[in-house]
C-alpha cells in the first residue's frame, strides 16, 4: 500500500524535531517518523547539553553560521517556553605557556565569527572565579551556557504537534526507494511525500545509500564519567570548564548540569559499530587529562556515567569537516534534503539548522 504525505522527516532527535517544527510552522503538513520508543534517544540525549557560543568552527562555516545564530534561538525558545536552562559561562583555560598561541587563536576565531563577548583572563582572575582550576590563562565565555535536553526535546514536538504536525514512535525506515519520486518504505507500507528529509543520525548514511549517494561515515564514542565529590559550602565549579582544543576534539572538560552535578568527557573512541558500552579501562586516561587543570581531582571520585555517539565524515586526524546539509539542487534528487554528519554543535545549531532546511524547501 503506498499514502500520499506532504512532508517526512526520518527522526525525531533535536535535528528532526526542530526542522519538523519550521516547516509546520510553515504551514506544511508534516509528519516525523522515529524507530525508537521516545524522541532524541540517541544522539541528541547523549552529549554534554551545553549551548556552545560558536567559538572554534571556521569563518562562514556552517557549523559556524548555525551555531552563532542557533544559540540565539535556543535561548529564545528556553525563555519562551519555560525550558530550565542557565546561561553559567564557559573558560577555556591554557595550562602551559606553549598553549597560549592556540588560545589567543580560539579569541580570533570567535570574532571572525560573530561571538564579540569572550575575555581574555590572567591567571589570578581564572583562580579568583574558579579556585580549583590551575592554568596560565583563560578565555571566558559569558553566552556558553547548560540546557534541560529532556525538556527541550519535548517541548519542540509538543510545539510541531500544536501547528498540526504528527510524530509517529515505533517506527523504524526500512529503505528509501526511487528516483523522481522517492518513497519511504515502513514494515507494511510505503509513503510518497511531496519532501523527504533525512535527519536519521547514525543510520543517515545508510537511507542516503538507498538513494545512491555515498557518504563516508565514521563513528565517534564518547563517555562521561560523573563525580561524586561535591564541595559542601558551594558548587564546586561555577563556570563549564575546557582544556585549549585540538584539531580534533574540544578535550575531556567539565560540565556542571543546572543542579550542580559535575561529569567529565566526553573522550573520543573510533569504533566500527554502534555499541554503548562504557570502558573503565579508560579512567586514567580522563585522570590525566583532567589533572592538568584541576589537580585537586579526587580519583575516586569519579564513576561510569553513560556514553554517546558522534556521526562524523572523517576519520581521526583529518581535520575539520563541516555539517553536511543539502537539497534537491545539491543532491540532484527532487524532493530529498539531507542532514549527515550532525555532530557537535548540532544541539545548539538545531532551530537554526530548521530554518536552513526551511530555506532549502522553499528554493
Amino acid at each position: 500500500m503506498v499514502e500520499t504525505a506532504d512532508v517526512v522527516i526520518i527522526g525525531a532527535g533535536a535535528i528532526g524535531l526542530a526542522a519538523g517544527r519550521a516547516l509546520a510552522r510553515n504551514g506544511r503538513e508534516v509528519i516525523v517518523l522515529e524507530r525508537n520508543t521516545t524522541v532524541g534517544s540517541e544522539t541528541s540525549s547523549r552529549n554534554s547539553g551545553v549551548i556552545h557560543a560558536g567559538l572554534y568552527y571556521p569563518e562562514n562555516s556552517l557549523k559556524a553560521r548555525l551555531c552563532v545564530r542557533g544559540k540565539q534561538l535556543l535561548y529564545a525558545f528556553c525563555q519562551e517556553y519555560g525550558v530550565e536552562h542557565k546561561r553559567c559561562g564557559k573558560l577555556i583555560v591554557a595550562t602551559e605557556e606553549s598553549e597560549l598561541s592556540q588560545l589567543r587563536k580560539h579569541q580570533n576565531q570567535a570574532l571572525a565569527n560573530g561571538v564579540f563577548d569572550l575575555h581574555w583572563l590572567k591567571k589570578q582572575t581564572v583562580q579568583y572565579l574558579e579556585p580549583e582550576i590551575r592554568c596560565v590563562a583563560g578565555l571566558l565565555s559569558p553566552s556558553t551556557g547548560v540546557v534541560d535536553t529532556a525538556t527541550l526535546l519535548l517541548h519542540l514536538q509538543a510545539d510541531l504537534e500544536a501547528q498540526g504536525g504528527r510524530v509517529v514512535l515505533n517506527t523504524p525506515v526500512t529503505r528509501l526507494s526511487g528516483s523522481k519520486e522517492v518513497c519511504v518504505e515502513v514494515a507494511d507500507f510505503k509513503l510518497k511525500p511531496k519532501l523527504i528529509i533525512n535527519c536519521a543520525g547514525l543510520t543517515s548514511f545508510l537511507l542516503a545509500r538507498d538513494l545512491g549517494i555515498e557518504h563516508n561515515q565514521f563513528f565517534a564514542k564518547g563517555q562521561y564519567f560523573e563525580y561524586s565529590h561535591r564541595n559542601k559550602d558551594r558548587p564546586l565549579f561555577q563556570h563549564l570548564i575546557y582544556p585549549v582544543a585540538t584539531p580534533e576534539t574540544i578535550g575531556i572538560h567539565i560540565t556542571v548540569d543546572l543542579h550542580g552535578s559535575v561529569k567529565f568527557g566526553p573522550d573520543v573512541q573510533w569504533i566500527e559499530e554502534i555499541n554503548y558500552d562504557f570502558d573503565e579501562s579508560r579512567k586514567n586516561l580522563f585522570i590525566q587529562a583532567i589533572k592538568r587543570y584541576y589537580p585537586n581531582l579526587v580519583e575516586d571520585a569519579l564513576w561510569p556515567g553513560y556514553t554517546g555517539i558522534r556521526t562524523k565524515l572523517v576519520s581521526a586526524g583529518q581535520g575539520f569537516v563541516d555539517f553536511r546539509i543539502r537539497g534537491p539542487k545539491e543532491t540532484g534528487i527532487p524532493g530529498y534534503i539531507e542532514a549527515i554528519g550532525i555532530d557537535s554543535p548540532g544541539l545548539t545549531s538545531s532551530l537554526a539548522i530548521g530554518e536552513y532546511i526551511v530555506a532549502l524547501a522553499e528554493s
